[in-house]
């Protein structure tokens, strides 16, 4: 790819990671808006832009969660992976979500894939599903281009 061709992929991909956070902050206004306070009550932690969103790293090991143009991430994975991680990617893809979404992402999305995540681990192990099985995290991947290698992973 030459300079002409890496620049203009450049300003495409810059122009297109201020359009879903614009679109987040508007359409996706409720789910910014908890992550904006978040963000703000995290104010003192490492922060980073990631293809529109604001990623947070909050000490811990409680994995992730994206509320619209806000994603928050766990210490472990910041050190134990890149910050183009499939992890991150997967969190980007919610994000995704969100500004596809608006005003029903908490109910179709963010609602159903907290509840997995904090009630389901005994029944995903009995039943060997992983964590990205569901739906919300399925779409998630799809949208932000994760691809799973068909192992159980997540349990």
């Amino acid at each position: 790819m030459n300079n002409h061709n890496k620049i203009g992929t450049e300003i495409t991909t810059m122009i297109k990671s201020i359009g879903i956070f614009i679109i987040n902050f508007t359409w996706g206004a409720i789910q910014t808006v908890i992550g904006l306070v978040a963000f703000l009550a995290l104010i003192g932690r490492p922060h980073y832009w990631y293809k529109g969103s604001i990623v947070t790293v909050k000490e811990g090991s409680w994995g992730g969660i994206s509320l619209g143009a806000f994603i928050f991430i766990d210490t472990p994975i910041m050190k134990d992976r890149a910050t183009d991680s499939d992890f991150v990617n997967h969190e980007y893809g919610h994000s995704l979500q969100s500004s596809k979404l608006g005003p029903l992402y908490l109910i179709i999305i963010g609602i159903p894939s907290l509840i997995w995540a904090a009630f389901f681990g005994n029944w995903r192990r009995a039943h060997k599903k992983s964590y990205y099985d569901f739906y919300t995290e399925q779409w998630a991947d799809e949208l932000a281009g994760v691809k799973r290698n068909g192992t159980v992973s997540g349990l």
